[in-house]
């Protein structure tokens, strides 16, 4: 592997020209340039005659790991070898990529040759299908589809009650039910449609000759085919499975099986439902088994009447002749009531009574009200949307109106409420492995090399923080609440390399001497080097992301800070909050010989630079929160 220590500009053209004499082409690019092509400069796949980045690029690679990468090319019927190492030279990140034309006629006999094309074949074939089911899997979607623009149908179909089989039949079962689904769902495919299993029990379908009109029929098919199945061994299961699916055309494939896969989890909610953009029956959504109900309250029999009669086709009706009626309805019967049709003017108390009362006791939530009221001026329907109401019908009614407009507000309703669980249950569960992982890592940190328990979770909060005043104060950094709960989590992470230095080493009284010191210094690049060999999920944000911080949060913007003396910008953000969290921490806490300091103290040193180079910028974050930081690490629970 190249050597990755900082090169000067002449010391890396002689080693260029040494190369030369031996590979075909021999180029370095700045990062910029692998990433597309700066403005005035030609892209890195120009030399290919590509007009987009290369699917699988070895130079992305080798810039995203900070290592190096080969892969094999065709160029016509040619045969090319490219290598793409990371370096770095003059204190720039930069890619040396080496090309040399392979002749197999001279590497080997036709009957090797042909050894050889079986050989990769066959380990193409078990590198991309899932040895369960035989579908592809997801480091072939990775890396032929994830990164594309195509036309086609995009679905993702999640495997219903797939944990309760394995709980009451054992996991055999779920084994059996995934097999089943692949091979059923495998018959009814053409040639160019592509099955991946995504993960766990999801199931990913690219179906590319599809037109937008038939993915919806399509998705339904599949969904009956599944439930009619039947499962070998298991009498009792019956497979069903909850699809969301979206039409491209020409577009990035991974947006859309993001967008998919919001849909599906909407599906999950009713179980057994195919959920498509753009359904073509504006009753598509609703489900088939079940009329909504809708409550009609007016004084004017005659007018519940002509209300009744317009709906009772579609809807179960139910009816009240005063406000007083309606709220007691209600109170009795709260998830039964799918919308109100509320009049404003009633003996008794009125519509915009009602609405007041529902208001506060919190009906409104989960009851849409669509006001009725012969009024049509601008105040009067102000007032009614001020109150909390959905719709506003005026009479005279039309028939066909008032039914599109119940159909709207049941529907919108539905979505919300299915959003709303959705969002909820994800967020608890993030929150919940979250606080899991800190509360875990903190004890075997605490247990292998004598640091406080409450390390961890303060760097964890503080990160947080850091992070979240940083987007407030400057647009320079667009990290989204996601990101920031992932940079967040994973700084748990930051010192996970000291699991393999010796307690020797670890737990001995400080100074340490210089041999020991370096020693200790190993622990980023032992991190990241754990990271790296998941190889299952080092593509993953989260791990991407932890890598960042174990290998650089030592880093300083000045380039003074180890092991690879990245300047200013070159250092990852996520590193950057972690590693300015860490010092923080360790002022406060204090270690060694040396004794915590108050918290506007830690403060001064690292804005001084007593303690450390930091961005300017977090730097004057950290001073803005300091109040608050102090009394959340106060506050902050222990975990387990």
């Amino acid at each position: 592997m190249m050597s990755k220590k900082n090169r000067t500009r002449q010391q890396m053209e002689e080693e260029m020209r040494q190369l030369r004499k031996v590979f075909m082409t021999v180029r370095l690019m700045k990062a910029d340039e692998v990433q597309g092509g700066k403005k005035g400069s030609a892209p890195c796949y120009a030399q290919w005659r590509r007009s987009r980045p290369c699917e699988n690029c070895v130079a992305r690679q080798a810039l995203e790991k900070n290592t190096r990468k080969t892969r094999l090319e065709y160029f016509g019927q040619e045969l090319y070898e490219i290598t793409a190492s990371c370096v770095q030279v003059d204190g720039q990140l930069c890619v040396l990529e080496l090309t040399r034309k392979i002749d197999r006629s001279v590497l080997l006999d036709p009957e090797n040759g042909e050894r050889l094309l079986n050989s990769i074949t066959d380990e193409r074939e078990k590198r991309y299908r899932d040895p369960l089911t035989g579908a592809y899997n997801r480091t072939y979607y990775d890396e032929n589809y994830r990164y594309r623009s195509i036309t086609a149908g995009v679905a993702m179909l999640d495997m219903d009650d797939l944990k309760f089989s394995n709980d009451v039949y054992g996991s055999g079962a779920g084994n059996s039910v995934l097999e089943t689904a692949v091979s059923t769902i495998r018959r009814g495919l053409s040639e160019k449609d592509r099955l991946i299993r995504y993960d766990g029990g999801r199931l990913l379908l690219l179906l590319p000759d599809i037109r937008q009109e038939q993915l919806s029929p399509r998705l339904e098919q599949i969904r009956l085919q599944l439930q009619a199945a039947s499962v070998p061994g298991y009498s009792r299961i019956r497979m069903s499975a909850s699809i969301g699916g979206v039409w491209i055309d020409d577009e990035n494939v991974d947006d859309a099986v993001q967008h998919a896969e919001r849909l599906m989890h909407y599906a999950r909610i009713q179980k057994n439902t195919v959920i498509a953009e753009r359904q073509p029956e504006p009753h598509a959504l609703q489900p088939t088994h079940s009329r909504q109900s809708v409550l009609i309250v007016d004084d004017s029999a005659m007018n519940r009447m002509l209300l009744s009669q317009m709906l009772n086709s579609q809807f179960d009706t139910a009816e009240a002749a005063s406000g007083e009626d309606c709220l007691r309805l209600l109170e009795q019967n709260p998830t039964g009531i799918s919308v109100v049709l509320l009049d404003i003017h009633m003996t008794g108390i009125d519509g915009f009574t009602v609405l007041e009362a529902m208001s506060q006791r919190g009906m409104l939530e989960e009851i849409p009200v669509i006001m009725i009221s012969s009024e049509d001026n601008v105040d009067t329907v102000r007032r009614a949307f001020d109150l909390g109401a959905s719709d506003y019908i005026s009479r005279p009614f039309d028939a066909r109106v008032v039914y599109q407009r119940i159909t709207n507000t049941i529907r919108m309703y539905a979505k919300q409420r299915r959003l709303s669980a959705m969002v909820a249950d994800q967020v608890s569960q993030k929150e919940k492995r979250s606080q899991m992982m800190i509360g875990i890592l903190s004890r075997v940190v605490e247990r292998r090399n004598g640091e406080s328990r409450t390390h961890v979770q303060h760097i964890s909060t503080l990160t947080g923080m850091l992070l979240d005043h940083l987007v407030q104060k400057t647009e320079t950094y667009p990290l989204t609440q996601e990101m920031r709960r992932t940079i967040s989590m994973a700084s748990v992470l930051h010192d996970i390399g000291k699991m393999e230095i010796g307690e020797q080493v670890l737990n001995s009284p400080e100074p340490r001497t210089p041999e020991d010191e370096e020693t200790m210094r190993q622990h980023t690049l032992l991190g990241a080097r754990m990271l790296e060999e998941l190889d299952a999920y080092r593509d993953e944000d989260f791990v991407r992301v932890a890598y960042q911080i174990c290998r650089w949060h030592h880093e300083r913007y000045d380039g003074s800070g180890y092991p690879d003396q990245l300047v200013g910008e070159q250092i990852p953000i996520a590193a950057q909050v972690v590693g300015l969290a860490d010092a923080y921490e360790t002022l406060t806490t204090g270690s060694g010989s040396q004794p915590p300091v108050p918290c506007a103290t830690a403060v001064q040193m690292l804005c001084t630079g007593e303690a450390g180079a930091f961005n300017p910028v977090l730097l004057d974050c950290l001073r803005e929160i300091e109040n608050e930081i102090d009394d959340a690490m106060r506050r902050r629970p222990e975990t387990l």
